[in-house]
């Protein structure tokens, strides 16, 4: 009788365990026409070689507060397979589906091409079926390449978005390379896009590819463990950045045709100046206020959900701040310096973002308008 008792106990322990989720709040507010969307466009679970269950990614991608997710789950390589009935390269996908929409979490049709470098793995997103790409794969050798072509032309059939994944793997000095596949790719329309970060690591050659080449620039995690798990281990958020008209797929997917992206990594963004530029904008706002004729306070609010370092750069004649170290302004707060000002209050402040970047080499540069008000 007491062991009938315990597991109606144990359920109910259960169910409430899974009914406390803790969501971070890691939010931008909107770059001028545009949507911040936070998005991880690599993922796996136990329908590759991945530890979790799909439905888990997206209660991982509520807390995480993420706003798109892919389940990329491998063609080739599926460890787990005997374990299950289904052998659909879907299925993750579909018992993902529900949990999804009930969590608000936009969910994108993926797969990963998984074939020897070079060209390595290539993710194609928002495909219509996964199942057709296994019949490119050769069963004696799964990391064959020589059908890639036909694998992903096939992707693309299917209007599917192929971009390029964690570009130093699998080489064998475990450096990046441009090989004479990528270019045959790019130049067909097969690869559109790079992913420049890989969980924990960044890849600067990466960045001028896609600025070289006019690709699409991703960050994602290729979280196979728990996502608690891989933050143990990297301690900061990674994720692309989309830059869309809404929270659609199909706005999403027009995001990164048009190369509307951003990479996040470890509290830095690597993009184009046309995108980081209205972030960094529009999610800072500078304030001037005048206590007396000559003196005032400068303000620096961050309505975003990671730390911005500003270093100011020819200042206005007669105006002074303290700028001997860049000034830090941490996620959702204020930061302040005392000045003055000998020929009134300027509208503007030319800054240079030392956490942002516009190439692998080179800071955002950008001129931020001053509210001015009176004490």
């Amino acid at each position: 009788m007491k062991a009938l008792l315990v597991l109606p106990i144990l359920l109910c322990v259960c169910l409430c365990v899974q009914g406390q989720l803790r969501k971070q709040q890691f939010s931008f507010p909107n770059a001028g026409e545009y949507m911040v969307l936070k998005a991880d466009f690599h993922q796996h679970t136990v329908f590759s070689d991945g530890q979790v269950w799909p439905t888990v990614r997206v209660v991982e991608a509520y807390e995480e507060d993420l706003d798109i997710i892919a389940l990329s789950e491998h063609v080739e390589y599926r460890p787990h397979l005997n374990e299950f009935i289904s052998h659909d390269h879907n299925h993750s996908f579909d018992l993902a589906q529900e949990e999804a929409k009930r969590y608000g979490v936009l969910l994108i049709r993926s797969a990963e091409v998984t074939r020897a470098m070079a060209p390595g793995h290539l993710n194609v997103i928002d495909i219509k079926d996964a199942n057709p790409l296994e019949k490119f794969v050769n069963k004696q050798d799964s990391r064959d390449a020589s059908t890639v072509i036909e694998t992903l032309e096939e992707a693309r059939r299917q209007g599917g978005f192929i971009f390029w994944n964690h570009t130093a793997y699998p080489s064998k000095d475990n450096k990046s390379h441009w090989y004479p596949i990528h270019e045959t790719l790019k130049n067909k329309g097969l690869m559109m896009g790079i992913e420049i970060v890989n969980g924990e690591r960044y890849e600067p050659i990466a960045f001028q590819w896609c600025l070289d080449y006019n690709l699409t620039i991703l960050a994602n995690t290729d979280v196979h463990t728990t996502m608690a798990q891989k933050r143990s281990a990297d301690n900061f958020k990674v994720m692309t950045l989309v830059l869309a008209k809404e929270k659609t797929k199909e706005a999403v997917m027009d995001a990164l045709c048009e190369h509307r992206t951003v990479a996040l990594w470890n509290n830095q963004l690597m993009g184009r100046k046309e995108h980081v530029e209205p972030i960094v904008g529009h999610g800072v706002v500078a304030r001037l206020t005048r206590v007396s004729e000559e003196k005032g306070l400068f303000e620096i609010e961050n309505l975003t959900g990671m730390p911005f370092v500003f270093e100011f750069q020819e200042l206005p004649e007669g105006f002074s701040i303290r700028n001997d170290v860049p000034c830090l302004v941490k996620e959702n707060s204020v930061s302040a310096l005392g000045a003055s000002f000998k020929n009134g209050c300027p509208k503007t402040v030319k800054v240079k973002v030392k956490n942002v970047y516009v190439t692998p080499k080179q800071n955002l540069e950008m001129e931020l308008p001053l509210v001015i008000s009176e004490r």
